[in-house]
């Protein structure tokens, strides 16, 4: 092709035919011109291509990442929920007139309910990734990465305040707790799988365990109202995804 045109352009100056020389350079020019923004248009066509792949490549794993977190919240509320079905039950006796316990042995579970400690926290996801390297867009849907955006942030937050005066209680109860009785009562316990009527005599005048007892039975039900909400936002992300990339869900 090359040799074609080379041989079309020495003709040209051979024959002196400048003008149409010219008009045939111009036109060698445009043809150079236009091979070169094809072969730009190609390029950018499969980068684009590329970045498209990556991008649901990402959002399969955000998916992932999603059933994840709805097994984690769903932990975090069955523990929230025994929590709270063990401090109440404790509260019964601290506001029944004869404070008479016949099961000792359910009432010494539910004693140690509140004062429970458990970890709520998240592992660093995709999202999380794209996030710190500025690089969300990568999804290519912008709505996917707003919605996305508004649960961690959620989350963070969940997490954040669970782990202020929430926590901080359940440690406050096992430091009021701790010098009701004596060591022979905790040997009782250990011996016997249930406290002795002396400890639970004394456990249940405590006007302090009371208090604390009604605060942690309160953070129980706002943290369960709030990581409930948390729990469905996640599973309209993953029906999101579900519905918008089909494959996804097929591969899963």
């Amino acid at each position: 092709m090359i040799k074609f045109f080379r041989k079309i352009r020495q003709n040209l100056l051979s024959e002196n035919k400048f003008s149409k020389y010219l008009i045939y350079a111009i036109g060698e020019i445009v043809l150079v011109v236009i091979g070169i923004l094809i072969a730009l248009q190609i390029n950018n066509w499969n980068e684009e291509r590329k970045i498209e792949n990556m991008g649901k490549e990402y959002i399969g794993e955000i998916y992932t990442d999603l059933k994840n977190e709805v097994s984690n919240i769903e932990e975090i509320l069955i523990g929230l929920r025994t929590q709270a079905n063990g401090t109440e039950n404790v509260l019964s006796f601290f506001e029944s007139k004869d404070k008479v316990i016949k099961d000792t042995v359910q009432f010494t579970e539910n004693h140690w309910a509140p004062a429970r400690l458990f970890i709520v926290q998240r592992d660093i996801n995709t999202f999380d990734k794209l996030r710190s390297n500025g690089q969300p867009g990568l999804l290519k849907n912008d709505s996917l990465s707003n919605l996305l955006d508004r649960f961690y942030k959620n989350f963070d937050i969940r997490i954040s305040n669970f782990k202020e005066y929430p926590l901080q209680i359940r440690m406050d109860l096992r430091k009021i707790s701790f010098p009701i009785g004596n060591m022979e009562d905790f040997k009782y316990e250990i011996k016997n799988n249930k406290l002795s009527t002396a400890f639970i005599t004394e456990y249940l005048n405590n006007e302090e365990v009371y208090e604390h007892l009604l605060s942690i039975l309160k953070t129980c039900r706002y943290n369960i109202k709030f990581f409930g909400e948390l729990s469905t936002e996640a599973q309209q992300l993953i029906n999101y995804i579900e519905e918008n990339y089909p494959k996804i869900k097929i591969k899963k």
